[in-house]
């Protein structure tokens, strides 16, 4: 009964609320314990700081003592002399080490010292162990000295090594501030590119939009009519010409079979003439047939009365009926060849006559521009449209990025403040805004 009447009308203690800190005020905050940590370090060390002044003060008196005593009567004049050889080096040593007085701020000065203690030590182990049997009191005095500056720098090891301990907090909270600050500016870069690219895409999609029903609107053109009747004809000109190459390929392959036979047996005859004349038809029938160097149905017509002559003669026998029909005599392959070729010609005429009344009609020269502004506007929509997905993902990183580095400052910030102070981070600005 007593422990509930207890428990009943016990004070309750309120809980302590924590600061609330806004994120732009935090590097003044940070400023200030970083201060406070150097204004420690300085009250720890200065006692520490002074006594070291004293100390190589003192340490510097000893070696000039040292250079104008006469040293202990008792030494072996060996030993006397070693030392007298030795001595001016030390103090040379001694001099310039001591010169180079340990100033500034407290680890500036702790780093100074340290190394003014560690070559201190080196030259007393090095030219003064030869000193100790003349110089003993002042060589003792040095050692007793060197330990003393030891010793405070031991003591200011300690404040040094728990102020760094201290500093290392505050540098993890910046280190995350800065963090924040960096992507926030990233942030604003994707965001106005994307902003950017949405704008230029929307200006692009409208062009787009307008070069199509040109486009369409073109076409719908009564005279949009001459210009399909134009390329109907094409087409017709073109399948008669397909149907051409069909009938000169029907006349060249078996003409081709023929006479390559009777190459070979004008050569074995060592009839030249012929062979020369066989070879220039077969050269040209390999070839285009119209490349204008040299006349096919001429060549076709000075060939035939010799490879007729090998086929009467039994030398060139004859495989089917279409070499038959074509070799039976000196008329039927000239004049086919010639009949085809000038039936190909006058298509192919007629055709860039058509062609050339067809790319000069206004509707053709309008459609070729609107179409080509149309695959440059399409290209350039899929590059706005990739611009634009980089610079989203990149928000999304960066989005991810920002809420981790919160939470690790918040975390951070309770292991340095103990709770007591909490950043208000902002949010950052949605991907609308």
């Amino acid at each position: 009964m007593f422990k509930q009447l207890r428990d009943l009308f016990r004070r309750t203690e309120p809980e302590k609320e924590a600061l609330g800190l806004a994120f732009d005020d935090l590097p003044a905050w940070l400023d200030s314990r970083e201060e406070k940590i150097e204004n420690e370090l300085v009250g720890a060390t200065s006692s520490s700081r002074e006594a070291i002044d004293g100390i190589l003060d003192n340490l510097e008196e000893v070696v000039a003592r040292m250079e104008t005593a006469e040293g202990s009567e008792e030494v072996h004049p060996r030993l006397r002399d070693i030392s007298r050889k030795a001595l001016p080096g030390f103090a040379r040593s001694m001099t310039q080490i001591l010169s180079r007085r340990p100033s500034g701020d407290p680890e500036t000065f702790y780093t100074a010292a340290a190394e003014t203690l560690k070559s201190a030590l080196k030259a007393v182990k090095g030219q003064g162990k030869y000193l100790s049997s003349l110089y003993p009191d002042e060589m003792k005095e040095v050692r007793t000295t060197v330990r003393d500056l030891g010793r405070e720098i031991n003591a200011m090891t300690e404040a040094i090594t728990r102020a760094r301990a201290d500093r290392q907090p505050v540098a993890d909270v910046r280190k995350s501030y800065d963090s924040l600050v960096h992507i926030r500016e990233e942030y604003a870069v994707a965001s106005g590119q994307v902003r950017v690219c949405g704008a230029a895409l929307a200006e692009v999609e409208a062009a787009i939009r307008k070069a199509e029903e040109d486009l369409a609107a073109l076409r719908q053109h009564p005279d949009y009519a001459e210009k399909q009747d134009l390329e109907g004809k094409i087409r017709e000109l073109d399948s008669a010409d397909e149907k051409i190459e069909r009938e000169i390929a029907a006349l060249r392959v078996p003409a081709v079979h023929v006479f390559r036979k009777a190459e070979k047996v004008a050569e074995k005859a060592g009839d030249s003439t012929a062979a020369a004349a066989v070879g220039r038809v077969l050269d040209a029938y390999t070839g285009s047939l119209t490349d204008g160097s040299e006349d096919p149905v001429g060549l076709t017509e000075a060939a035939m009365p010799a490879t007729l002559a090998m086929i009467r003669e039994g030398s060139l026998p004859l495989k089917n009926q279409d070499e038959v029909h074509l070799f039976s005599d000196p008329d039927t392959l000239p004049a086919g060849i010639r009949q085809v070729l000038d039936r190909r010609r006058e298509v192919r005429e007629q055709r860039a006559a058509l062609q050339e009344t067809h790319a000069a009609l206004p509707g053709v020269i309008e459609e070729h521009r609107l179409t080509a502004t149309l695959a440059e506007l399409r290209r350039e929509r899929e590059t706005r449209t990739a611009a634009r997905t980089r610079a989203e993902n990149q928000q999304e990183v960066l989005r991810t990025s920002y809420a981790a580095e919160r939470e690790r400052l918040q975390s951070r910030m309770i292991a340095l403040a103990e709770g007591e102070v909490e950043v208000d981070v902002p949010d950052l600005p949605s991907p609308s805004s």
